[in-house]
């Protein structure tokens, strides 16, 4: 899937929040769809002073491979350029081959090895866990591979467009990581248009409408979130932050079979993740163009404040 604008902003929204540094991990080489003049003048805008590279200085991504179509012949930087930008010296990846140059050949149904556990202070996956049999196992060894204070930012398919071999659904993620302590947790989902070209990529972002859940309807026994459906290509992007006391191996339990103390236990983990300080790091561009959003979503307008839906329908 790669790194799209929507997962080049929330980085950057991120690093402007506390800067990324120490030892990044790809989970696979990731194409980023940017090409050198288009990051310089986007981490620009936001107000990234980054060193004084030229374009000329960026690294071409010669290695990735399935890229969007439309953007095959496009000379987009590497992941490793996007980082140096951002002023982190140490970019890696795994995956579970060598084919695109990672660095590190591990299979992440298989419980990693100890010399990976604390590894990395920041995690991007840009399409594992839909890829793969067995997820539950990928995302504790991402939870185990990251120090206490280490963050994650991964993206996966929640539709089923593009042969995904697993569709996980927004809560499956949050629950592992309310269950597991850790310190803040958004999730968001992307809709956006199904197009067989993907040569104007500017229109799709000005298109895509992005969601979050209410966190407040999970702290109220009286309401619950809703799956959230749409006819439209959805993605989910979620970032994590372990704590210097979260875990990996508590395997959480859907909201509809929780008993009484697993909804306190939940809730009161959960509370740790609400009173975080962070901002919303994914937005829409544009207005909200789905018109039916069930229960327990919020719409993240384009100045990443959180909205009711159809408080939001009304204003439009």
């Amino acid at each position: 899937m790669g790194l799209l604008y929507h997962n080049v902003e929330a980085l950057v929204r991120e690093h402007l929040y506390r800067p990324i540094s120490g030892r990044v991990l790809m989970i696979g080489r990731q194409t980023v769809y940017f090409t050198p003049s288009q990051i310089l003048k986007f981490l620009s805008d936001s107000g990234i002073r980054h060193k004084p590279f030229e374009e000329a200085d960026l690294e071409i991504d010669r290695s990735t491979q399935a890229r969007l179509t439309g953007t095959e012949n496009k000379d987009f930087i590497t992941d490793a350029a996007l980082f140096r930008l951002l002023g982190v010296p140490q970019i890696l990846a795994l995956d579970r081959t060598d084919y695109e140059g990672a660095e590190i050949v591990w299979d992440l149904t298989k419980r990693i090895p100890d010399y990976l556990s604390g590894f990395a202070d920041f995690i991007v996956d840009g399409s594992t866990l839909d890829n793969i049999f067995d997820p539950a196992m990928a995302i504790r060894n991402f939870a185990e591979m990251l120090k206490p204070g280490g963050r994650l930012l991964m993206t996966n398919m929640y539709s089923n467009n593009y042969a995904p071999y697993a569709i996980l659904p927004p809560l499956w993620y949050l629950d592992y990581f309310v269950v597991n302590g850790f310190t803040d947790c958004k999730i968001y989902i992307l809709v956006s248009p199904e197009l067989e070209d993907y040569s104007d990529l500017e229109t799709i972002y000005n298109k895509t409408n992005v969601f979050t859940i209410d966190l407040d309807c999970l702290l109220d026994s009286q309401r619950s979130v809703s799956p959230f459906v749409a006819s439209r290509v959805m993605v989910t992007i979620v970032f994590a932050e372990k704590g210097p006391q979260s875990t990996s191996h508590v395997t959480p339990v859907q909201q509809h079979y929780r008993s009484s103390a697993d909804w306190q236990r939940y809730r009161e983990n959960l509370q740790l993740i609400i009173k975080s300080p962070r901002p919303h790091i994914v937005r829409s561009l544009g207005g909200m163009s789905l018109s039916d959003v069930r229960g327990g979503h919020l719409f993240i307008a384009s100045d990443f404040s959180a909205r009711d839906p159809e408080s939001e329908i009304r204003r439009q």
